[in-house]
């Protein structure tokens, strides 16, 4: 596998909503991970906030003004989706990352991400379903992701294993390409970029990762799950629906 070059510019997203308990550490940890695997130092890691409530945004601004890789901005409405899609587009680097501020995946699977972009790949998807991925969680949150897992890969036609881990990483063709195709501001970006990165032919890859629900027991999630799935219904359906209206040039 190919290593980062000293010139290529890495940047990590953490779309936070009202994360206040875990920020700071996580943020940190996340740092000191990135300083000993990329020695070059040419990475930033951008704290993403969707209009949190609580004391997130003076905490972020804090490891900002602490931590020389960190940056922070503010968006004044919510949307996960929202807020690393902007992420994305504000900078400009040569990988994207997006991954959940709570770091339920394990740091050490930030190095494949970057490893397979740099072997061809476009797009590289974190996946809790392939066979070498170790996952933890609930019962029912699981019965309920395997659920939306079969449903979207039936109608929407892909063979993607896990669409809403919140762990992936781009190139600039799919961010300059894919990106403005998507509409969704939550949850449901995640499914929408492997969709249509696939749609216009960009090389996906699914990696496996070490997931786990409970690894900051400090914090529980704040994603109502049935609801977010039902909702995640009806975008599938309309999802299909402009895939088959979409003419690749």
């Amino acid at each position: 596998m190919q290593e980062t070059t000293s010139a290529q510019k890495v940047l990590v997203v953490l779309p936070v909503y009202n994360e206040e308990i875990i920020l700071a550490e996580n943020t940190k940890r996340t740092a000191e991970f990135m300083r000993a695997s990329f020695p070059t130092k040419n990475f930033k890691i951008v704290i993403a906030d969707n209009n949190s409530s609580d004391r997130t945004g003076e905490i972020g601004r804090k490891l900002a003004e602490e931590l020389p890789e960190v940056e922070y901005f503010f968006l004044n409405r919510q949307g996960k989706g929202l807020a690393w899609r902007q992420a994305f587009q504000k900078y400009q680097v040569d990988i994207y990352i997006v991954m959940d501020s709570d770091l339920a995946v394990e740091l050490e699977a930030v190095k494949r991400l970057v490893e397979t972009i740099n072997d061809g790949y476009d797009l590289v998807v974190g996946s809790r379903f392939l066979k070498q991925s170790k996952l933890v969680r609930s019962v029912w949150r699981d019965f309920v992701s395997r659920t939306y897992r079969f449903l979207a890969r039936k109608i929407l036609r892909t063979k993607v294993s896990d669409f809403q881990c919140g762990f992936k990483a781009i190139n600039n063709q799919v961010r300059d390409r894919v990106l403005p195709l998507t509409k969704d501001d939550g949850f449901f970006l995640d499914t929408e970029i492997i969709v249509w990165a696939e749609k216009l032919g960009f090389k996906v890859k699914e990696i496996p990762v070490d997931w786990s629900e409970f690894r900051n027991t400090k914090r529980k999630s704040t994603v109502k799950v049935w609801e977010t799935t039902v909702r995640y219904l009806s975008q599938i359906k309309q999802l299909r629906d402009n895939l088959d209206k979409y003419k690749v040039e």
